[in-house]
């Protein structure tokens, strides 16, 4: 959870900074990376996947409007999440859900641990959302 508090502030800003116009340039263009071919999943990878997406959107969200308080303490708003903020964090659950195994959204949701793996795959999730 250490490695979450200190990584994923990080990631969520750069994300940020790509969609209000700070990223790539190119985005644009066709990527060069192949497309990963859908995998039929089972009901039950399914309610784990929708569980890791719900708790990772709260934890997004919780985490940026957190950022913002103690970057901006004498903001009025600084504690009300838009809905550029919620879109955000719910595309990059969705995106990084896609790529995850059922072991580790299970991990995730019930033994609130975030490995390196899982921010490896935000960042990728957060490059994804931020071109769309």
């Amino acid at each position: 959870m250490k490695n979450l508090k200190c990584v994923f502030p990080l990631l969520l800003v750069s994300a940020l900074l790509a969609l209000s116009g700070c990223g790539n340039s190119d985005s644009g263009k066709a990527s060069d990376k192949p497309v990963q071919p859908a995998v039929q999943a089972r009901p039950s990878d399914n309610l784990d996947h929708k569980a890791f997406e719900s708790k990772y959107v709260d934890m997004c969200v919780n985490q940026e409007l957190a950022l913002r308080k103690k970057e901006h303490p004498t903001s009025g708003n600084s504690g009300v999440a838009d809905e550029a903020l919620s879109k955000l964090c719910n595309c990059i659950a969705q995106e990084e859900s896609k790529r995850l195994t059922k072991q580790e959204a299970r991990k995730f949701v019930q033994q609130n641990e975030y490995p390196m793996s899982l921010m490896i795959k935000a960042g990728q999730a957060e490059e994804v959302c931020s071109k769309k």
